[in-house]
């Protein structure tokens, strides 16, 4: 069987609702942290920024800093990974998600999450940033990859790529929302006593 790519909206109900056994963060230079990073850090009561402010890890291209999670996250270990100054160009963003699938691979990971880091804005910037992922995760000999972020998005542009390419990675589609209709004032409040 294949490499298996998820797809969820990022934020700390996926975050905590992971089942794999790493999770992969890009960390650039915005303080304090953004998207995944911002909150990995929360829910590991800001280790990583104590990490960053001692000076253990710069957050520069070809970093790394792998810190347990204590059993504040599902999956146990953090990986993190410097990108230096953001947006990437698209090199940099390649050599990037190759470091991560290498790094997660030689770790012996079989499933990790990760949210993929901003890119340079150009026309193709969607294109080329599922491109170079479909292309770096194929390497990777694992069994499942969940990506956080807007997952319409990324799957519409992951496909496109994964299609281009003719890789054998299984995109899962987005699991539609279900919206419960607003509740009008001439309904009672749930839980309300009735007499």
């Amino acid at each position: 069987m294949g490499l298996r790519l998820e797809l969820t909206e990022l934020g700390l109900p996926a975050l905590d609702a992971l089942d794999v056994d790493a999770v992969a963060v890009f960390v650039g230079p915005e303080r304090p942290l953004q998207g995944l990073s911002g909150y990995v850090d929360w829910r590991l009561c800001g280790a990583l920024s104590r990490a960053i402010r001692a000076g253990h890890f710069g957050a520069e291209p070809g970093e790394a800093l792998l810190l347990p999670s204590d059993g504040r996250l599902s999956p146990s270990r953090i990986f993190c990974f410097g990108v230096g100054e953001a947006p990437l160009t698209s090199d940099a963003f390649l050599s990037a998600c190759r470091q991560v699938c290498d790094a997660l691979q030689r770790a012996g990971s079989s499933s990790f999450a990760t949210a993929l880091p901003p890119i340079q804005a150009t026309p193709d910037a969607a294109v080329r940033v599922a491109r170079h992922w479909v292309e770096a995760c194929s390497a990777f000999r694992g069994k499942k990859v969940v990506l956080l972020g807007d997952p319409r998005a990324l799957h519409r542009d992951l496909a496109a790529a994964k299609q281009s390419l003719g890789s054998d990675v299984d995109l899962t589609a987005p699991q539609s929302r279900v919206e419960l209709p607003h509740r009008g004032p001439a309904l009672p409040p749930r839980n309300a006593v009735i007499r």
